[in-house]
């Protein structure tokens, strides 16, 4: 009677189905930047940056004094840095110090974040094609 479809969840994200190809165990400290292409998961300890091309996720128990750059990222535990992501999560528990650039983003309460906010526009190629045509 009812057309009933299936709703894709908003709250599923892109790491949730990608594979983690390398873990930082939570008594582990390194020194010194990071960077990749596949999903990495962080549980100890990271001073410097992180480059990671398709996703980063901070454990529970990370602290990572850096910035990070992601596609997508999951933060759970602390970070003392900037971000710049196309998604970023920050769960309950969270503790973001520092500037965040992204495209989205989702704060589950608890989570926490000081710092300046910046949220990039998405601009589609057809509104770029009208903007174009009107400064011409």
């Amino acid at each position: 009677m009812f057309n009933k479809r299936k709703k894709q969840s908003s709250d599923i994200s892109q790491l949730d189905n990608a594979p983690i190809s390398t873990v930082i165990g939570a008594d582990i400290i390194f020194k010194g930047d990071i960077s990749g292409g596949h999903t990495i998961k962080i549980d100890g300890q990271v001073m410097g940056n992180i480059h990671i091309e398709n996703g980063i996720i901070l454990g529970e128990k990370a602290l990572i004094t850096g910035n990070i750059k992601s596609n997508n990222i999951i933060i759970y535990g602390t970070l003392i840095g900037n971000v710049e992501s196309k998604e970023l999560i920050l769960k309950n528990g969270a503790t973001v110090t520092g500037d965040i650039d992204t495209q989205g983003i989702e704060i589950e309460m608890g989570g926490k974040y000081n710092g300046q906010l910046n949220m990039k526009a998405i601009i589609t190629s057809t509104e770029k094609k009208g903007k174009d045509t009107l400064s011409a």
